[in-house]
């Protein structure tokens, strides 16, 4: 996120309120903006063009499930990579290291959906239309992430306008061929904004990223563990056999629990958005001071200073987020209790209710998970999301078999608000302690040879004496 994060520190600099309102916005682009246009797209598509075509529904729907389940393996590996390579200012290795990745990625979907088709049987063109939308989908994902970490929002935006607009004129007359063509005009946008902006030096892919795997292997785990986590809930109410519904072989869905847990997910667009404004402008000053006095070796009490006051700034943005979602929550809360929202009745609401507080704690869940990762305790963030995802597996197993109905909504919750309690209290220890941490994390860096400790050589200089 440097690129948002230089911009945003642009616009607040200039100290005022029309440049303040446009960081707000851009805020709201970033992180919410490629959201809120695929999801419109795509309900503009399922609901107003093809929506007595169920090959159509259920490729576009699980292509979208598959494509970010799966692109999590690479995306905070690729996140950090890409970091990297800008840290050491080698801009010429973004793009080809990015395509590599790619690549290696959409082999294992090609591979995972070569399994699942051979177990569920389809029409070939099914099955490559299918195959090709998810693979453009995976690909969209991750390049994405390298256009972000250029200052180029509006052509990041811009990508995403051009892909939901042409979704919906190409599927009207193509089907999912369509769907896919319009993905990879996204893809090729950002293709050329990534060119635009570092350039390369190499015109073939390098899979040179392979020697940082065993530095940041975790990473390959952390991003597919959170989004199977978010999920596995779905997963599992599919496959009841009184919630879940099978249209056609293998695609399975759930018409009481999908739409409503589909809305709640885009209550927390708040959340994410204030939680990039503060972090990569209010935040990151603080936390760059702080590492600045442990690079340049200033003395240990400005340093305990300058931790105290980022660990201040922490808490208040925490604090200020949580206060913001929840009051939004609330207010969605009142509406679905007084059946207000648009699809609210009696069969959704309670499944809507669960909904939207799970929906607030994962929220919560993804600002820990991003704050851990930012201070770079991999270990910790690759744990408590297994842990997550271990929590909701089993209890929305639980819930929706002995309780039901009722209970749809509640193993995604209550995994979320542990997640989310702990993840916090290990990451203000941590903060807590950062300078020991960061102190015991750097390499000592002292010849070959031998050395004595202190009270041998104080008992050597006896001896001599």
């Amino acid at each position: 996120m440097a690129g948002v994060g230089f911009k945003l520190n642009k616009l607040f600099y200039k100290n005022q309120i029309s440049t303040d309102v446009l960081a707000v916005i851009y805020s709201i682009l970033t992180s919410s903006g490629p959201w809120i246009i695929t999801t419109i797209s795509l309900w503009v598509v399922i609901y107003s063009l093809k929506s007595a075509d169920i090959y159509f529904n259920m490729a576009v729907i699980y292509a979208f499930i598959l494509s970010i389940i799966f692109s999590g393996i690479f995306s905070m590996f690729l996140s950090r990579r890409t970091s990297d390579l800008i840290y050491s200012k080698k801009y010429e290795k973004i793009l080809p290291e990015t395509l590599s990745i790619i690549l290696v990625n959409n082999l294992i979907v090609i591979t995972y959906l070569i399994i699942f088709f051979l177990i569920f049987k389809h029409d070939i063109k099914f099955i490559l239309s299918f195959s090709y939308l998810t693979a453009s989908l995976t690909t969209l994902w991750l390049i994405s992430v390298s256009l972000l970490a250029t200052d180029s929002i509006n052509w990041y935006i811009f990508s995403y306008l051009t892909m939901g607009i042409s979704s919906i004129i190409l599927s009207k007359y193509f089907g999912i061929i369509g769907y896919a063509i319009a993905v990879n005009i996204g893809i090729i946008i950002n293709v050329f904004v990534v060119i635009y902006y570092f350039g390369s030096s190499s015109k073939r892919i390098s899979f040179e990223w392979f020697k940082e795997v065993k530095n940041y292997w975790q990473n390959l785990l952390i991003g597919f563990a959170y989004y199977l986590s978010i999920w596995i809930d779905d997963i599992i109410v599919w496959n009841h056999p009184k919630f879940g519904e099978e249209p056609i072989s293998g695609f399975k869905f759930s018409y009481v629990y999908d739409s409503p847990m589909f809305f709640s997910y885009l209550t927390i667009i708040p959340t994410i958005t204030m939680f990039i404004l503060v972090l990569e402008t209010r935040f990151y000053k603080k936390y760059k001071s702080f590492y600045n006095s442990l690079i340049e070796g200033y003395v240990l009490s400005e340093i305990i200073l300058l931790k105290n006051s980022m660990e201040k700034e922490l808490k208040q943005n925490i604090s200020l987020t949580i206060k913001i979602q929840t009051l939004i929550t609330t207010v969605f809360f009142i509406l679905n209790e007084l059946e207000l929202l648009p699809f609210s009745n009696q069969l959704s609401k309670p499944i809507l209710r669960l909904g939207l507080i799970g929906a607030m704690l994962n929220g919560f869940y993804l600002m820990m998970l991003l704050l851990i990762l930012y201070f770079d305790f991999r270990n910790l963030a690759l744990a408590i999301n297994l842990s997550v995802l271990g929590l909701n597996s089993i209890l929305s197993t639980i819930f929706v078999n002995k309780i039901g109905y009722a209970a749809l909504g509640s193993g995604y919750a209550f995994s979320f608000a542990i997640g989310t309690f702990i993840s916090y209290y290990l990451l203000k220890i941590r903060v807590n302690k950062i300078i020991q941490i960061e102190y015991s994390r750097q390499k000592v860096d002292l010849k070959e040879g031998y050395y004595l400790r202190l009270n041998e050589i104080e008992q050597i200089r006896e001896e001599l004496k």
